[in-house]
């Protein structure tokens, strides 16, 4: 991983922020498959490869993101060079005692160094630092860099939701003790 620092996102810095490419390419999916067999309901979810690569677009509109930006709990920037390469943003659940990532965006010419790892880690440091018991991750379930990323940092499938996003895509979550 590149050296980079990590520091609070400041009013000035939204306009970079918002001007990465947020959407990403995947060549899988998480595919859910729902039996609601007599008595018994089980939901599966399964890693499909795509016939080709997909760009896939983000599911949130970047102004968005930053609307309110003072009450989010954090929104942390990656900079290399003193440069904005990335950030996340955190929102806080706090009488469920959970820190939530609901973003996390790398530049695209800067993703698959690590980055959104040293980010997430950081969010993770900031969570355990204001005793927030859990932290968990929103994703696309056509998020598989994410899916992958997060199983190897330690989160765990904990849930999903469809119509989920604003733009009606089903999210997938992921959770970590915080401590």
């Amino acid at each position: 991983m590149p050296e980079i620092t990590i520091r609070p996102a400041q009013k000035e810095d939204i306009e970079s922020l918002q001007a990465f490419e947020h959407g990403y390419y995947s060549e899988h999916v998480w595919q859910m498959s729902l039996n609601l067999d007599g008595g018994e309901t089980t939901t599966s979810f399964r890693r499909v490869r795509l016939p080709r690569k997909v760009f896939v677009a983000y599911p949130r509109k970047r102004k968005t993101i930053f609307d309110e930006m003072d009450r989010a709990e954090a929104i942390l920037i990656a900079e290399l060079s003193e440069r904005p390469i990335g950030f996340v943003k955190i929102t806080a659940e706090e009488e469920a005692g959970v820190a939530k990532v609901t973003d996390l965006v790398v530049s695209a010419p800067m993703r698959r160094q690590g980055i959104a790892s040293g980010l997430l880690l950081a969010g993770l440091n900031l969570a355990i630092s204001r005793d927030f018991r859990t932290v968990m991750l929103e994703m696309q379930s056509k998020n598989d860099p994410a899916i992958k990323m997060a199983a190897k940092l330690g989160f765990s499938f904990c849930g999903f939701r469809d119509y989920y996003f604003p733009n009606q895509e089903l999210a997938l979550f992921y959770s970590r003790a915080a401590r």
